[in-house]
């Protein structure tokens, strides 16, 4: 599909120093933009800031007693056991 806008010259001008920038043509750069501003199939591109606050309201749901996970748990040592051994050939 094809579609002309009329934009004013300002915002044009803006347009072509952010693809500059970018190393992209203006096209790609107004596409990105609707492809953000319109969604496909019912879904869109969240902001940094809406993954974090997705993030901190999953984090609520953990209750504050929960201890956290101890360095030993955590290590890479931790992950592999002998079983990971035996499969080697």
């Amino acid at each position: 599909m094809t579609v002309t806008l009329k934009l004013p010259e300002e915002f044009e001008a803006r347009l072509i120093v952010e693809a500059d920038a970018k190393g992209v043509p203006v096209g790609e750069l107004v596409t990105e933009y609707l492809y953000r501003a319109v969604p496909i199939n019912n879904q869109r591109q969240l902001t940094a800031e809406e993954i974090e606050r997705e993030l901190d309201d999953i984090a609520d749901l953990l209750p504050a007693d929960v201890p956290p996970l101890s360095s030993a748990a955590t290590s890479r040592a931790s992950i592999y056991t002998r079983e990971d051994g035996w499969n080697r050939t």
